[in-house]
Protein backbone atom coordinates (compact mmCIF):
# COMPACT_ATOMS: atom_id res chain seq x y z
CA UNK A 1 0.00 0.00 0.00
CA UNK A 2 0.78 3.02 -0.51
CA UNK A 3 -0.22 6.42 0.84
CA UNK A 4 -0.41 10.25 -0.02
CA UNK A 5 -0.22 12.47 2.48
CA UNK A 6 -1.27 16.55 1.89
CA UNK A 7 -0.37 19.51 3.65
CA UNK A 8 -3.05 22.22 4.70
CA UNK A 9 -1.53 25.55 5.25
CA UNK A 10 -2.74 28.47 6.75
CA UNK A 11 -2.27 31.66 4.27
CA UNK A 12 -2.16 35.30 5.14
CA UNK A 13 -1.21 36.84 1.78
CA UNK A 14 -1.37 36.40 -1.96
CA UNK A 15 0.87 37.56 -4.64
CA UNK A 16 -0.28 39.77 -7.43
CA UNK A 17 -1.39 36.20 -9.10
CA UNK A 18 -3.92 35.45 -7.00
CA UNK A 19 -3.59 31.75 -7.29
CA UNK A 20 0.13 32.07 -5.38
CA UNK A 21 0.13 32.63 -1.71
CA UNK A 22 2.93 34.00 -0.34
CA UNK A 23 3.55 31.97 2.87
CA UNK A 24 5.11 33.30 6.72
CA UNK A 25 7.56 30.69 6.41
CA UNK A 26 8.94 28.13 3.96
CA UNK A 27 10.98 26.02 6.28
CA UNK A 28 8.30 22.83 6.35
CA UNK A 29 8.43 23.24 2.46
CA UNK A 30 12.29 23.05 2.31
CA UNK A 31 12.30 19.97 4.91
CA UNK A 32 9.83 18.17 2.44
CA UNK A 33 11.68 18.59 -0.72
CA UNK A 34 15.01 18.07 0.58
CA UNK A 35 13.84 14.84 2.05
CA UNK A 36 12.66 14.28 -1.18
CA UNK A 37 15.63 15.36 -3.35
CA UNK A 38 17.80 12.79 -1.64
CA UNK A 39 16.24 9.65 -3.28
CA UNK A 40 14.72 12.02 -6.71
CA UNK A 41 16.27 10.86 -9.73
CA UNK A 42 14.51 12.83 -12.22
CA UNK A 43 11.94 16.34 -12.14
CA UNK A 44 8.87 17.81 -14.10
CA UNK A 45 8.29 21.24 -13.65
CA UNK A 46 4.73 22.78 -15.01
CA UNK A 47 3.99 26.64 -15.36
CA UNK A 48 2.32 29.19 -17.03
CA UNK A 49 3.61 31.33 -19.26
CA UNK A 50 4.02 34.33 -17.00
CA UNK A 51 6.13 31.96 -14.55
CA UNK A 52 8.98 33.82 -16.14
CA UNK A 53 11.57 32.41 -13.26
CA UNK A 54 10.30 29.11 -13.09
CA UNK A 55 10.65 28.77 -16.96
CA UNK A 56 14.22 30.08 -17.01
CA UNK A 57 14.59 27.61 -14.04
CA UNK A 58 13.12 24.75 -16.32
CA UNK A 59 15.22 26.06 -19.79
CA UNK A 60 18.66 25.66 -17.47
CA UNK A 61 17.80 22.09 -15.90
CA UNK A 62 15.56 20.40 -18.32
CA UNK A 63 13.95 19.69 -21.65
CA UNK A 64 10.57 20.82 -22.51
CA UNK A 65 8.12 18.40 -23.47
CA UNK A 66 4.84 18.43 -25.25
CA UNK A 67 1.93 19.25 -23.39
CA UNK A 68 -1.56 18.70 -25.61
CA UNK A 69 -3.71 18.54 -22.40
CA UNK A 70 -3.23 21.61 -20.73
CA UNK A 71 -1.54 25.14 -21.56
CA UNK A 72 1.26 24.84 -18.88
CA UNK A 73 4.76 24.57 -19.98
CA UNK A 74 6.20 21.38 -19.04
CA UNK A 75 10.39 20.87 -18.65
CA UNK A 76 11.42 17.20 -17.56
CA UNK A 77 15.14 16.42 -16.62
CA UNK A 78 17.42 14.29 -14.44
CA UNK A 79 17.86 15.55 -10.95
CA UNK A 80 21.34 16.51 -10.92
CA UNK A 81 23.76 18.17 -8.09
CA UNK A 82 23.16 21.71 -9.79
CA UNK A 83 19.63 21.30 -9.76
CA UNK A 84 19.17 19.94 -6.19
CA UNK A 85 20.96 23.41 -5.50
CA UNK A 86 18.55 25.64 -7.36
CA UNK A 87 15.17 23.90 -5.75
CA UNK A 88 16.82 24.69 -2.25
CA UNK A 89 18.62 27.86 -2.48
CA UNK A 90 16.48 29.37 -5.12
CA UNK A 91 13.21 28.76 -5.07
CA UNK A 92 11.29 31.65 -4.74
CA UNK A 93 10.39 34.59 -7.00
CA UNK A 94 11.49 38.30 -6.89
CA UNK A 95 7.25 38.59 -5.32
CA UNK A 96 8.08 35.79 -2.71
CA UNK A 97 6.70 32.57 -4.12
CA UNK A 98 7.63 29.24 -5.05
CA UNK A 99 8.82 30.27 -8.65
CA UNK A 100 7.14 26.87 -9.98
CA UNK A 101 3.40 26.25 -10.57
CA UNK A 102 4.09 22.50 -10.11
CA UNK A 103 7.11 21.15 -9.04
CA UNK A 104 7.12 17.14 -9.33
CA UNK A 105 10.05 14.91 -8.01
CA UNK A 106 10.24 10.93 -9.08
CA UNK A 107 12.19 8.26 -8.29
CA UNK A 108 11.87 5.55 -11.24
CA UNK A 109 9.21 7.03 -12.95
CA UNK A 110 7.06 7.08 -9.22
CA UNK A 111 5.90 10.76 -8.24
CA UNK A 112 7.10 10.94 -4.64
CA UNK A 113 7.18 14.57 -4.00
CA UNK A 114 4.45 17.56 -5.68
CA UNK A 115 4.08 21.13 -4.75
CA UNK A 116 1.17 22.14 -6.82
CA UNK A 117 -0.25 25.42 -6.90
CA UNK A 118 2.99 27.23 -5.67
CA UNK A 119 3.13 25.17 -3.09
CA UNK A 120 -0.54 25.08 -1.58
CA UNK A 121 -0.88 21.78 -2.60
CA UNK A 122 2.27 19.99 -1.46
CA UNK A 123 1.93 15.83 -1.17
CA UNK A 124 4.77 13.34 -0.34
CA UNK A 125 4.19 10.02 -0.96
CA UNK A 126 5.18 7.09 1.55
CA UNK A 127 5.14 3.36 2.28
CA UNK A 128 4.41 2.49 5.40
CA UNK A 129 2.02 3.76 8.04
CA UNK A 130 5.14 4.12 10.24
CA UNK A 131 6.21 6.51 7.57
CA UNK A 132 2.60 8.30 7.55
CA UNK A 133 3.19 8.79 11.57
CA UNK A 134 6.39 9.99 11.69
CA UNK A 135 5.52 12.80 9.35
CA UNK A 136 2.21 13.78 11.13
CA UNK A 137 4.70 14.10 14.01
CA UNK A 138 7.08 15.96 12.24
CA UNK A 139 4.50 18.50 10.93
CA UNK A 140 3.51 19.11 14.33
CA UNK A 141 6.42 21.30 14.56
CA UNK A 142 5.41 23.61 11.75
CA UNK A 143 2.49 25.95 12.63
CA UNK A 144 1.69 27.10 9.59
CA UNK A 145 0.50 23.23 9.02
CA UNK A 146 -2.82 23.28 10.30
CA UNK A 147 -3.81 20.03 9.06
CA UNK A 148 -2.60 16.98 7.39
CA UNK A 149 -4.52 14.30 5.19
CA UNK A 150 -3.51 10.86 4.19
CA UNK A 151 -5.10 9.00 1.25
CA UNK A 152 -4.44 5.09 0.84
CA UNK A 153 -3.25 4.60 -2.59
CA UNK A 154 -3.51 1.33 -5.13
CA UNK A 155 -0.53 2.46 -7.47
Amino acid sequence: MKYDILFMLHKNTFASNPLAPIFDNYDWWLDLVKEALQVADEFEMRLWGDDVEGIKSGEKFGNRVPNDMTKEIVFRGEVTSEFRDEILTNYLNDEGYIKWFTLNLLKDDVRIFSSSHYGDETIISVETLEQVNKIKDWAKNYPIIWRVDVYECEY
